[in-house]
């Protein structure tokens, strides 16, 4: 069962599988996403125009790549309906939650899913945590409640990952390096825009301890990835990354914490509802494999 709680988060799998052999973009980011409020829009067409406002301060979901797919050629990719591939949605607005599954829910025909001209079915809906990798839910006082104080955090970013520095006379600025400051930095400015007020964090306190008290300890299969956003091409980096905390400052370490598993639902940096910036926590062991 999922969790009815109107403080949650989920994180949904769709399993897929396409109607007839196909190719699709290698960088599905923007048909992903216009598939996501195209859903919410047939249950909530006020909901879905309020998800289409530029500039919000954050987006209320994540869109994944398509998971499970083969090596690109000519930037397209080639999709079989003898195998299963993934779509990931996380949503950190009960409400988008409801209207989303409600779309599935009421029966009308097999759900499908347009990727570009690409039909797929959807399969499964995969929620409870343990039916797939990437499927989840928590709230937001469970995040919080659950934070220790722990010495090291490992995060894995498992899609291209970048942070936005605006427009510039030369193009848009963008920096692909896995600073403590610009990842908790994203992920606590995304946790104060939309968690409840009684548990947002003193961000000008936690970027001071980042600043001086956390290094990089580790890294892991680092490397840069281009996506190709039709006439914009974005890098970013992939790969795993150990951060220490070097000051026993437990309410610093617990907020850090708490920002370490929530990554799982918000992403990380720029183009999260396209794609980017997937991210989730690693313990200790995974990260010495």
């Amino acid at each position: 069962m999922v969790a009815e709680n109107q403080n949650a988060l989920y994180s949904i799998v769709l399993v897929l599988t396409p109607t007839r052999p196909t190719t699709v973009r290698a960088t599905v980011g923007g048909q992903a996403h216009a598939a996501f409020l195209r859903t919410v829009e047939e249950s909530d067409p006020a909901l879905a125009e309020v998800l289409h406002i530029p500039n919000m301060p954050s987006r209320p979901f994540t869109v994944s790549p398509l998971l499970g797919v083969g090596l690109a050629r000519d930037r397209q990719v080639y999709l079989s309906p003898e195998q299963d591939y993934f779509l990931r949605f996380t949503v950190l607005y009960p409400p988008i939650f409801e209207r989303f599954m409600a779309r599935f829910l009421r029966g009308e025909g097999r759900p499908v899913v347009r990727l570009g001209h690409a039909l797929l079915l959807i399969k499964e809906i995969l929620v409870t945590p343990g039916s797939h990798p990437w499927a989840g839910y928590t709230s937001w006082a469970q995040l919080a409640a659950e934070a220790r104080p722990a010495p090291e955090l490992a995060l894995e970013f498992t899609s291209p990952t970048a942070f936005g520095f605006g427009q510039k006379e030369w193009g848009k600025k963008a920096v692909v390096l896995p600073e403590p400051e610009l990842v908790f930095g994203s992920l606590a400015r995304s946790w104060n825009n939309l968690a409840p007020p009684v548990l947002c964090v003193d961000r000008t306190a936690l970027a001071a301890y980042v600043e001086e008290h956390i290094v990089v300890k580790r890294l892991a299969g680092l490397e840069t990835k281009m996506l190709h956003f039709g006439r914009a091409p974005q890098v970013g980096f992939v790969g795993r990354v150990t951060y220490g905390m070097m000051a026993p400052d437990d309410v610093a370490r617990c907020q850090l914490d708490a920002l370490a598993n929530f990554a799982f639902y918000a992403g990380v940096g720029m183009k999260t509802t396209m794609g980017m910036g997937q991210c989730r926590r690693m313990n200790n062991e995974a990260m010495n494999q």
